[in-house]
């Protein structure tokens, strides 16, 4: 039996194409608003790839390694992880890699009436960066940590949220706050500002978050703390134990929120808070995070993880330790 005229109609071909390929419509769908049976979209979309209409590129950019991602998630209950296979890649590819996987995670996880919550860095740029525009009318984007004062606007944290709302048509927050002040009583102060407070509790209440996890070891994470700390202190602060640190605060191997000054400093939700949250995406790669990622793992902060393969085998060999 030869293919019916329509289905064969180059118009008619390109119409099932867009409808499956950019509107996201199932099957099903677009036979119902054509007036076609589900067979006979199947066959159409089938034409299509063989016409040339729709041409398939297999993005080897964002390639993953399975048997790595089974290992961690078993080995650490986590609800979904995403490892890139890294090859021969330069580590600006590998990183734009990390973010592309990040985005896809991001995306099948909002929900409609929900509030995603936002850190800030250079891997959350690369993943905001690569996030598909839709129209998400009924979330919100509020920020986790106080801003960073960077003079970088790719990863401060006001650019990033409005960014990230913007592209995903939701509505958007400001948290006016600094992330990290001279000692703990300015901190309470901030705290008691309406403007911080009000944002604060309701990105502790978030259903999803978007977050890095920084080390020391990580010249990138450094840069979030220019101005902040000093090296000496960083040194400091690599001696007794610290391995990483999210929400702006610090911890070891162990996932163990330190008793230090400066966690007592920063103005963000907190790891306790973030733990609390229903489902924390942590977006970090590279082989001198990989102790951050098993303090992280180890704290239970973080709910899914995506990262490159080469920081999942070292962390992987760390846990062994």
């Amino acid at each position: 039996m030869g293919i019916p005229a329509f289905d064969s109609n180059r118009q008619a071909l390109l119409e099932v194409a867009r409808l499956y390929y950019e509107q996201d419509l199932t099957q099903s769908e677009i036979g119902r608003q054509l007036n076609l049976s589900r067979s006979t979209v199947s066959r159409m979309l089938q034409r299509a790839r063989e016409s040339g209409i729709v041409s398939i590129t297999v993005n080897y950019d964002v390639a993953r390694d399975h048997a790595l991602e089974e290992t961690l998630k078993s080995a650490f209950a986590l609800r979904e992880v995403r490892v890139l296979s890294s090859g021969k890649r330069s580590l600006d590819s590998m990183l734009n890699g990390i973010g592309k996987l990040g985005a896809n995670l991001l995306e099948a996880s909002l929900g409609d009436n929900s509030t995603l919550g936002l850190s800030y860095g250079r891997s959350l740029a690369n993943t905001v960066e690569q996030v598909r525009p839709r129209q998400s009318e009924s979330l919100t984007v509020v920020p986790v940590i106080g801003a960073l004062g960077s003079d970088n606007p790719l990863i401060e944290g006001i650019d990033l949220t409005r960014q990230l709302a913007t592209k995903l048509g939701a509505r958007y927050r400001y948290l006016h706050a600094p992330l990290l002040v001279e000692d703990r009583r300015t901190r309470d102060l901030f705290l008691q500002e309406p403007t911080v407070s009000d944002v604060l509790q309701i990105a502790a209440k978030a259903n999803t978050v978007l977050i890095g996890i920084g080390s020391l070891q990580a010249e990138s994470s450094g840069i979030i703390w220019t101005g902040y700390i000093t090296r000496k202190e960083r040194d400091w602060l690599h001696n007794i134990g610290v391995v990483g640190h999210m929400c702006a605060q610090f911890f070891d191997v162990s996932g163990k929120i330190l008793d230090i000054g400066i966690n007592q400093r920063s103005i963000s939700i907190g790891l306790e808070a973030l733990s609390r949250i229903d489902n924390v995406i942590a977006v970090a790669g590279t082989t001198d995070k990989a102790s951050a990622i098993l303090g992280a793992l180890n704290g239970g902060y973080i709910d899914s993880l995506v990262t490159d393969d080469r920081a999942a085998r070292q962390v992987l060999e760390l846990m062994k330790l």
